[in-house]
């Protein structure tokens, strides 16, 4: 008997039943206006704001597993301003004689999502005119809070397809829309005059210590009944605090939210935070995106808190130090709605006396290593009468650095490295030199007891040591800095 091979071939055809004619049509119903802030922020739902109607000829249907799919054709607009799409959605809601349909929220996207799906048939007869109605959800947020009011708008491409996600017909400018009436843009809303408060370093422990002025800088307000929440205030500071060549650096000083001086809104309704922060040459926040709006007028006091330390003992010329401070008000979408400069000051009076001169010759110090003989044997800096002080009392000199470190870029050695060494040019027993590693920490390294007026003017050789050390041998190539300060107290 012949071996028969046979093949066999199974094909599964499947027919999606679509008879007839049909049409879509849409309307949406009226809503009513977003008009307040906590509207705006809260958001709403549009029940039965929008109706799809399929319209049914004689003999037409779908067989079971149709869709209705929706589209944004693009987001809502009114006149310049823009809410995107995504932030509305529908969600199926009800229909009328047909069984089996369901729907979940949503959103509207330049993609296609399913509003509807089917388990069970439709036609006609006994299905002529078949209303689907949907809400329209409206995310509330800050995307609202835009310039322009009233209706935003945009169209829809409504789909239906058959079971195996055919396109059988489409409606493809469907309006929909919702109204704002709610104007967030702070128009009208200004900085007043802003008054500042200024502070004497009139010693040294307080140039140490820092100070904080309480209420040292008052900002007024007026809205002119404007609405206007969600605001932000910012501050920049354009320079650094200077008096003549001196200066000290703007992130030494920090303002502190202190309290609402006029206006009924509280601290807490405007969520500032109590915070310090520190100035910066780009612009820092000081209150963000405030719950509250202003009243008519308003006020708000700040501390200046100025740091004590190195930044302020290295100041070398008494006076006034001054920073102009730009004050800027934007709204809830960042927009500027004012802006106002004033100038903040503090004073450095302390050694401004006749009691005592100090002057420091040749200021420089460099230690060069260039050969093996500065690794292994270290380094001698000498300054001969480097210090010379004239004084009509007894005195003490500290010594500092102002920081821990020489730095060169993200390199660095510590100051405890180098070694100072002090006498007097000429001996003389009211005098005691007390030798230091260097240290950001005040150290006294001279004690004149003035006994009589030989110890008026007084000259001091100094030495720089930096002896043999293996983190100098390892350290990466370059030049490492720092500055001294030489400081001189009465006794």
């Amino acid at each position: 008997m012949k071996n028969s091979l046979i093949f066999i071939v199974v094909v599964l055809i499947s027919i999606t039943k679509v008879s007839g004619q049909f049409t879509i049509s849409a309307s949406e119903s009226y809503s009513a206006p977003l008009s307040t802030y906590d509207a705006v922020m809260a958001g709403i739902t549009l029940n039965d704001h929008l109706t799809i109607v399929a319209n049914f000829n004689q003999n037409a249907s779908f067989s079971a597993g149709w869709t209705l799919k929706v589209r944004a054709n693009g987001d809502f607009t009114n006149g310049s301003s823009t809410i995107p799409s995504q932030y509305v959605s529908l969600k199926f809601r009800s229909v009328n004689g047909v069984q089996g349909v369901s729907g979940s929220q949503v959103s509207l996207t330049n993609a296609y999502a399913n509003l509807i799906t089917t388990t069970a048939a439709l036609a006609s007869p006994p299905a002529y005119y078949v209303p689907f109605n949907f809400d329209m959800i409206i995310q509330g947020g800050a995307h609202l809070m835009v310039p322009t009011t009233g209706v935003f708008s945009t169209t829809l491409t409504v789909s239906f397809c058959n079971s195996a996600g055919t396109v059988v017909t489409s409606l493809n400018s469907v309006p929909i829309s919702f109204t704002i009436n709610y104007s967030n843009t702070c128009s009208g809303t200004t900085i007043e005059n802003i008054n500042s408060t200024s502070y004497n370093f009139d010693t040294y422990s307080k140039l140490q210590l820092g100070a904080t002025v309480t209420e040292g800088i008052t900002i007024p307000y007026a809205s002119n009944g404007a609405n206007c929440r969600g605001w932000s205030l910012k501050v920049r500071a354009n320079g650094n605090f200077v008096n003549g060549s001196s200066s000290v650096p703007a992130q030494n000083v920090s303002l502190k939210f202190n309290r609402v001086s006029a206006g009924s809104a509280t601290n807490a309704q405007i969520g500032a935070s109590g915070n310090p922060i520190p100035l910066s040459m780009s612009d820092v926040t000081l209150i963000n995106q405030s719950n509250a709006p202003f009243d008519f007028s308003a006020a708000h006091t700040f501390d200046i808190i100025i740091a004590g330390g190195s930044a302020l003992s290295s100041a070398t010329t008494q006076g006034t130090y001054t920073c102009p401070l730009i004050f800027t008000l934007n709204n809830q979408n960042g927009q500027l709605i004012s802006t106002k400069n004033v100038s903040v000051s503090f004073q450095i009076t302390y050694g401004n006396t006749n009691d005592y001169t100090v002057t420091l010759l040749y200021p420089n110090v460099s230690f060069g290593y260039s050969s093996i003989a500065n690794y292994l044997n270290g380094i001698l800096v000498t300054k001969t009468n480097g210090l010379k002080i004239v004084a009509y009392s007894a005195y003490q000199v500290i010594v500092k650095t102002v920081g821990p470190n020489l730095i060169n870029g993200s390199n660095t050695l510590p100051v405890s490295m180098i070694k100072l060494q002090n006498s007097s040019s000429t001996s003389k027993s009211g005098i005691t030199s007390t030798n230091i590693s260097l240290s950001a920490n005040d150290q006294v390294i001279i004690v004149n007891n003035y006994n009589d007026y030989t110890y008026q003017t007084v000259e001091y050789n100094l030495k720089y040591i930096m002896e043999a050390n293996n983190a100098i041998t390892t350290a990466p190539s370059g030049t490492y800095t720092t500055q001294v300060i030489y400081v001189v107290l009465p006794r």
